[in-house]
């Protein structure tokens, strides 16, 4: 079981080089601790943004019909990342050792972070990590054909609550406990083993198989469960 989590495959190589990356880039100094946690923290656009792209691919190339669930996506989203981005900066503004001053600036909190020295070099990681699994899993599977955009919409949820319950963790650590690099590691790590257990529960993957069958009952089949578990990992 372990040998399906972390040993390296297609499926979960690009996982393993962003996070390889940005190891490399706190060792090189490219990159600092609050860089790591902030290029984290921008995440969850970068979640919505390929969310929104499946949903397209969904209504374009699949069954799914109906271009203005991908506006009513991106507006409800958009305001779930405006709260919950309010509420990160007011976190981080507690502490006269990061930048953020004013949490209901988003505009302008967002233009400080993407103008920090090394996210440069730190956000195009995510991104990479996002678009590879994109095409590679997404697009070359054809998973459009699999999943509705209705599906889908509703899908990045709680992936994000787990993200940026990490990075919260993280930001305490960095800024309170004075040991930035070391929890900037033990972030990409976490995030590492995450992303891949994630990554493991995917269509005719045994992990799928182990979990489906543990989780079914009579409420829910093993095909049933199967499809939650890929919806919730996808």
């Amino acid at each position: 079981m372990l040998k399906d989590i972390f040993y390296p495959t297609p499926q979960n190589a690009f996982i393993w080089l962003s996070s390889i990356y940005l190891l490399f880039l706190l060792y090189i100094g490219k990159a600092d601790a609050i860089t790591i946690l902030f290029a984290y923290f921008l995440e969850t656009i970068i979640i919505g943004i390929f969310n929104a792209l499946k949903m397209f691919w969904s209504i374009r190339f699949g069954k799914s019909t109906g271009y203005a669930l991908i506006f009513f996506f991106l507006f409800h989203y958009g305001f779930f990342i405006a709260i919950q981005s309010i509420f990160g900066f007011s976190m981080f503004s507690i502490e006269d050792t990061v930048f953020i001053k004013e949490p209901f600036n988003l505009l302008e909190n967002y233009t400080t972070i993407l103008n920090l020295e090394g996210i440069k070099y730190a956000l195009p990681a995510i991104i990479f990590t996002y678009l590879g699994k994109f095409v590679t899993d997404f697009i070359q599977k054809k998973k459009y054909l699999k999943f509705t955009a209705q599906e889908i919409m509703f899908k990045p949820y709680v992936r994000i609550f787990i993200q940026q319950f990490v990075v919260i963790i993280a930001f305490f650590f960095i800024v309170f406990g004075n040991v930035g690099v070391i929890a900037a590691i033990l972030l990409i790590l976490f995030r590492l083993l995450v992303d891949l257990v994630l990554e493991s529960i995917k269509e005719n993957a045994e992990m799928l198989e182990i979990l489906s069958e543990k989780l079914a009952n009579e409420k829910a089949s093993k095909e049933e469960i199967k499809k939650q578990l890929m919806m919730f990992t996808e």
